[in-house]
């Protein structure tokens, strides 16, 4: 079968490339079909309490290429050989991925492995490696932590060696470049986007490095200065019109008085001089910021929304989002922008957030309103705003960029500046891909 597969495979993979030469060249990878052929790996790592979690999703040409794996059935791996395959996989881990933490060496061990069972359908997508690429295993390998950091104190720095570089079955090259490995590296409540490459195989973590609030973009203060009903310079005004008249009357010169006195008032309401701030009277509410200041705020506000997804468990997620919006819109932003990042057409997987570019900001409505039993300040804004975005998936990166149009509402809630609604009145695929999403039910 071995011989079979030799002299087949050359054939198929010159047949794959004379077809893919007919292609346009222009074609981008996030319109290939998914998954693709060849050797394919998902990789994730995580930094857990007491151990650095690799969980690997390898097909099984990419387990071919890692070594001898003997099975009955070279297009499968049965459940019964599994264990013997597990032992193999250990110990090619514990040859050649070197993780360390503090310097110390870590020791491998697969705690979990098991196969899927795939739609024969998608078998027509993998012409070059059959079964074998369409087949993958799912394993959860540990390397627990020695020593003080075994306790539960995460370590200053880990660092994870990745050896492993298939050739690009797909690739028009000669030779056959080997494949870059897209990650994603989880730890402390965040998930990062990594890349290992044969020339820089490398990948180093440093505890406190980064941080969901270092990410977010800062806010300005919320006002505390009130609005008077009466300003402090229209008292002063009245009062210096009012001084200057009764000297007038009592000097005999009320026309001479009235005239001065009017000329005084009107001197200080073009002046509208602030240094005597205890004449102010009423209280007419808080003093709304400046035009530019509200731009600022909206912008931060909108841009943490997006930046909360950084986050690594859907609790923290929430509340990370609870700091940009209040009230009802809360739920709804929340199951809006997550379904905006998922690619259906990566298996739904979710893409992660690069980049928010806030485009125009156009301010209206600015005034004192009363939300929820708080008199407070609101305005209303229409913003423009691009989404980059990028997915991980089977060892691939694919970008996303969206833009859209929308109009938002500010207040100063208790807790500070937040979004109290929103709505989404058009967006659009960069690429110029169909969306044939709901405009209202997404950001």
């Amino acid at each position: 079968m071995l011989c079979v597969w030799t002299i087949i495979v050359p054939q198929v993979i010159s047949a794959v490339h004379a077809h893919r030469a007919e292609l346009p060249r222009e074609l981008p990878i996030s319109d290939r079909l998914h998954p693709q052929d060849g050797p394919h790996i998902d990789l994730h790592v995580r930094v857990e309490a007491e151990r650095v979690l690799l969980e690997i999703g390898i097909n099984l040409v990419f387990l071919d290429w890692l070594g001898d794996f003997p099975r009955e059935d070279l297009e499968r791996v049965d459940a019964s050989e599994l264990p013997r395959v597990a032992k193999r996989l250990e110990q090619v881990f514990a040859d050649q991925v070197r993780v360390t933490a503090d310097g110390v060496a870590l020791v491998p061990r697969i705690i979990d492995i098991g196969s899927n069972d795939p739609d024969e359908a998608l078998l027509p997508l993998f012409p070059v490696s059959g079964w074998r690429g369409l087949r993958k295993l799912k394993l959860e390998v540990a390397y627990p932590f020695a020593g003080a950091s075994a306790s539960g104190t995460l370590p200053n720095e880990i660092a994870l060696l990745w050896p492993f570089y298939p050739p690009d079955l797909l690739s028009l090259e000669e030779p056959q470049p080997p494949l870059e490995i897209a990650a994603e590296w989880s730890a402390e409540g965040l998930r990062t986007p990594i890349t290992f490459t044969s020339a820089t195989p490398t990948h180093n973590w440093r505890s406190g490095e980064s941080s969901l609030d270092a990410r977010m973009a800062p806010l300005p203060p919320v006002p505390t200065e009130l609005l008077p009903v009466v300003p402090s310079w229209c008292t002063l005004a009245f009062l210096v019109a009012g001084i200057i008249v009764l000297a007038g009357w009592f000097w005999k010169r009320t026309r001479v008085g009235m005239m001065s006195g009017a000329v005084f008032a009107l001197v200080i309401v073009i002046l509208q001089p602030s240094f005597l701030p205890m004449l102010a009277l009423g209280n007419a509410g808080l003093k709304p910021p400046p035009e530019a200041e509200l731009r600022e705020i909206a912008s931060a506000l909108l841009t943490n929304v997006y930046r909360a997804f950084d986050a690594d468990e859907e609790s923290t997620i929430y509340d990370a989002l609870a700091r940009s919006v209040s009230g009802a819109p809360l739920e709804k932003m929340y199951r809006d922008v997550r379904a905006s990042l998922v690619m259906e057409e990566e298996e739904g997987a979710m893409s992660r957030v690069l980049a928010v570019e806030i485009g125009s900001i156009s301010i209206s409505s600015l005034e004192a309103r009363r939300i929820r039993d708080l008199e407070t300040v609101f305005y209303d804004a229409h913003i423009t705003w691009e989404v980059d975005g990028r997915v991980t998936h089977w060892g691939h990166t694919h970008d996303r960029s969206n833009v859209y149009d929308g109009r938002f509402g500010f207040a100063i809630m208790p807790e500070g500046w937040r979004i109290i609604s929103s709505k989404v009145l058009s967006q659009r695929r960069l690429d110029g891909a169909p969306d044939a999403s709901n405009p209202d039910d997404e950001l």
